[in-house]
């Protein structure tokens, strides 16, 4: 028996991300096939491994276990490429399947044994969750043996080796964890990533977390793929959409165009309903960027004109 005045030092949890993981505990990454899990699980190494902020957040720096099982080391290098991010390589240790071709706990256990000999703390990150074999089967959608088999190892591994631990897995048709709701209670927090129904690059981060809380942050997804944080009191001037129409009209300088002009030679990715409105409601922004836009209206369509002329430094 203790009283609440004793700490045990030895195992006192610190900040890993601030506002969403603390040491030692095992935490959930959820969505869709092709939502961009993996993509959001190489930024956050890359935040452990040289200290940038993540999502806008704090981080511990600590070494980082990725753990591949749909790659090899190539294609997680090919994706920090694309993603302009330069990880610590002297923080950042990889086992894909050239490592460990069936990927059992008791194999990587060993790897994560050699990384902790010196290297203490660890953030191991398991992408995804259906590849890990474990030394007794178990059902998935058995609340019981989810508990017994899968999260008491993975619990242990945390305990034993002061290490923290993101696992990546798939939701189910009804946007629910794939297999028994043990996998969400016995996590110490689950992330949920869901794309925007009408723009891929927008996405929510629904956070659920048993020591820090419940949180909801709004993402927009770049175009090398890294997401960033959208404030909720921001308006439409940070819309990535508008973004791209600020990009193609200052290349093009001077010229007349209608909405589906615009739609037929961007990515834009709206209706053309949805475009003209963003395009109306920021008119005042686009002049401050030295957009200026007026109507053109003809007799067989809706014609608009637009002209760039470079903003001065103290048009703010």
């Amino acid at each position: 028996m203790k009283q609440i005045t004793e700490l045990n030092k030895s195992i006192k949890k610190d900040i890993i991300v601030e506002n969403l993981m603390i040491s030692n505990g095992v935490y959930l990454l959820v969505s869709h096939p092709k939502v961009g899990k993996s993509m959001f699980a190489q930024q956050l190494a890359f935040s452990l491994t040289t200290g940038e902020d993540f999502l806008g957040f704090k981080v511990n720096p600590t070494h980082v276990l990725y753990i591949i099982t749909e790659g090899d080391i190539n294609q997680l290098n090919d994706r920090f490429k694309l993603m302009n991010l330069k990880p610590n390589v002297n923080k950042l240790h990889i086992i894909d399947i050239d490592d460990i071709p069936d990927f059992y706990i008791r194999d990587i256990e060993r790897d994560i044994y050699e990384l902790t000999f010196d290297k203490e703390p660890l953030f191991i990150i398991m992408d995804m969750f259906k590849d890990i074999k474990f030394d007794t089967s178990y059902d998935l959608n058995n609340y019981q043996e989810i508990n017994d088999v899968v999260f008491r190892k993975l619990k242990e591994l945390c305990r034993k080796y002061n290490a923290t631990l993101l696992v990546t897995h798939h939701l189910n048709k009804r946007d629910e964890t794939m297999g028994s709701v043990g996998l969400n209670a016995d996590v110490s927090g689950i992330m949920k990533l869901k794309e925007s129904k009408n723009n891929y690059n927008k996405l929510t981060l629904d956070y659920k977390g048993r020591d820090l809380g419940r949180l909801e942050l709004n993402l927009n997804r770049n175009e090398n793929q890294t997401f960033n944080v959208i404030d909720e009191n921001t308006n439409d001037e940070t819309d990535y959409n508008l973004l791209l129409f600020i990009k193609y009209a200052v290349a093009k300088k001077d010229f007349d165009y209608t909405i589906s002009d615009i739609l037929s030679k961007t990515n834009i990715l709206l209706t053309p309903t949805q475009l003209g409105g963003l395009i109306q409601r920021n008119l005042q922004l686009l002049e401050k960027e030295g957009l200026h836009i007026t109507n053109k209206r003809t007799a067989n369509e809706r014609l608009w004109h637009c002209s760039y002329e470079e903003p001065s430094e103290n048009n703010e």
